[in-house]
């Protein structure tokens, strides 16, 4: 019995000679561990070191160009930068311009909005409201329309304040709008508004005060009541749906400086014709013109009854689209007018073949 236990004394002791090794040892790698620790906590990252002016206005790069809104969401959103260590989150909510651009949806993501809208501060701010399947429109009051700069629109609203800052409009509804009035009334900066043909034929603004506009996807006679009422515009672009000229009134455009008049595509996805409907307008200010030459039915002719018409000066004239009529003609016909051309013209290319693209 002895012996047994002499051996068990042994082997306890064999075990508290390895216990008291590893000890050591482990006493050894937590002293190797702090001193490592103590060296990374000393350690500086170099973009943690930048000035906080400096990261804000990396991070303002980071975003599309105001006034395009970012994703409201995900890796290219403002919100993302947040997620990345605390000192990036400070200097993303500290910096207005971050958050002063926001495309969301109704209803889900209006309350996402104001917090949005809360950490713009006092800039003004870029807003796009995308469609959405709420029989009830989103009101919008002065707290949080006031800033509104640039407003794109793919579903109506209800605005029950002034927008005093709302310098550009996009309005683009779908076609199973349902026709409800959206009225911009209170809105002194505007100048610039872009529309498709379901937000043309409901919404009402101050057509006077306008210097540019753009209406897509129109027809000829929807663009005359619009264009009568803007006498001050400077920039018009036209994209318009088929229709050959009958009965249009001319439209009067005191102020105009370019014109375009292209088409959208038919069903078929070929360029709509419109002849004849250079013929209505009166621009005696107007400077460039791009159109398509299928629009004219005699170029050269449709343009000296442009001219002596509206008593203009054109300095720059695009003809784009394929041409029947040659370049030599244009510039000859209109030497005072500096010409460029989109497109090839058939007719130069059968007599002169090898020539290189006009």
């Amino acid at each position: 019995m002895s012996s047994i236990l002499e051996a068990e004394r042994i082997r306890v002791a064999e075990w508290d000679a390895q216990i008291m090794d590893l000890e050591r040892a482990l006493s050894a790698a937590r002293a190797q561990r702090a001193l490592i620790q103590k060296r990374l906590d000393s350690y500086k990252y170099p973009v943690l070191t930048l000035p906080t002016e400096m990261v804000s206005e990396i991070f303002v790069h980071f975003l599309p160009v105001y006034p395009e809104c970012p994703p409201f969401d995900g890796i290219l959103s403002p919100t993302n930068l947040t997620h990345i260590c605390r000192k990036w989150r400070e200097v993303a909510l500290a910096t207005p311009r971050l958050w002063r651009a926001i495309r969301f949806c109704f209803p889900p993501q209006l309350d996402a909005f104001d917090l949005w809208l809360g950490r713009s501060g006092c800039c003004p701010i870029s807003v796009g409201i995308g469609p959405y399947e709420s029989l009830t429109r989103p009101r919008f009051s002065s707290s949080r329309c006031a800033r509104w700069e640039h407003l794109r629109l793919e579903s109506p609203i209800l605005i029950e304040s002034a927008m005093p800052l709302l310098r550009h409009l996009k309005i683009e509804f779908g076609d199973d709008y349902s026709f409800n009035p959206v009225l911009f009334r209170d809105v002194p900066l505007l100048q610039s508004v872009f529309l498709n043909h379901y937000a043309a034929i409901s919404v009402t603004l101050p057509w006077a005060q306008l210097t540019s506009v753009v209406l897509d996807t129109m027809y000829p006679f929807e663009c005359a009541p619009i264009l009568q009422q803007t006498s001050n515009l400077t920039h018009c672009k036209l994209m318009l749906a088929h229709l050959r000229r009958s009965g249009l009134p001319d439209i009067t455009l005191p102020r105009l400086e370019s014109l375009t008049v292209i088409g959208c595509n038919n069903s078929a996805g070929t360029p709509s014709a419109i002849v004849g409907y250079l013929d209505t307008f009166i621009v005696p200010a107007l400077r460039g013109l791009d159109i398509l030459e299928e629009y004219l039915e005699d170029p050269v002719h449709s343009l000296t009854t442009l001219i002596s018409k509206s008593g203009c000066r054109p300095q720059k004239v695009s003809i784009l689209g394929n041409r029947r009529v040659s370049k030599d003609t244009y510039c000859g016909a209109f030497p005072a007018i500096q010409f460029s051309f989109d497109g090839r013209c058939g007719l130069d290319e059968i007599v002169s073949p090898n020539v290189e693209a006009l």
